[in-house]
Parts: C-alpha cells; sequence; structure tokens
C-alpha cells in the first residue's frame, strides 16, 4: 500500500471520482442499493465533486502551491456524506450504510491527515 501522503490522498479522490463520472451507478448501488437510471446524474455529480476536489488539491501541491483549503474542501464534502447517510441509515441496505458511512468517514480522515502533512498553506 502506497504511504497516506497528500498527493497520493488527492491521487485516491481523482480515482474515486473518475470512476463515479464514468460508471455514477456503482457509487448509488452502494450507497443505496438501487440503481435507478433516472439518478445516474447525481452519481456523475458526486463524482465530478470529487474529482474536481482531488484535481485542485493535487495541482496545488504539484505547484508548491497552498492546498490546505482543498482537502478542506474534501472533508466538508466526505462528512457531509457521512451525515446523509446517517440521516437516512435505517432506510438504507444493512452493510451497504455501513460500508459508505465508512468510506466517508475514511475519506474525511484521510483530508484530515493530509491537513496535518505539510499542504503549503
Amino acid at each position: 500500500m502506497p504511504p497516506m501522503t497528500p498527493e497520493n490522498v488527492a491521487i485516491g479522490r481523482i480515482i474515486a471520482g473518475s470512476v463515479y463520472v464514468a460508471f455514477p451507478r456503482l457509487l448509488l448501488r452502494a450507497w443505496t442499493g438501487t440503481a435507478d437510471p433516472r439518478i445516474s446524474p447525481l452519481g456523475r455529480a458526486i463524482g465530478a465533486r470529487d474529482l474536481a476536489l482531488g484535481l485542485g488539491a493535487l495541482f496545488a501541491l504539484r505547484r508548491n502551491a497552498p492546498a490546505r483549503a482543498w482537502f478542506q474542501a474534501a472533508l466538508l464534502s466526505d462528512a457531509v456524506d457521512a451525515f446523509a447517510t446517517l440521516l437516512a441509515f435505517r432506510r438504507l441496505p444493512r452493510l451497504r450504510r455501513w460500508l459508505i458511512l465508512a468510506a466517508a468517514a475514511t475519506g474525511a480522515s484521510a483530508s484530515q491527515l493530509a491537513i496535518r502533512q505539510k499542504t503549503n498553506g
């Protein structure tokens, strides 16, 4: 497993975001248990958000510019995902609700770790 550096955290978000933009039903099925094509734009929107946050952070890091705000925005996004999951917790599939909650918490934790490491700002 690669080390948990700010750059690798950004790259991980870029990969996840790209997958959700290309295959939004993967995210939707994992989160809700359904992959209704009518809500595919939601999966793509979440993927685009993660892709943009990851690219912004990576570009800042590679240009030795401040990246802290990118990771703070990513942390906030994942915290909102976790909160939204908790609000609908009882209506989500049993195993999947825990997986999505864990994924959101892991993303938020990775962003917090990146913030604590040198992010030039």
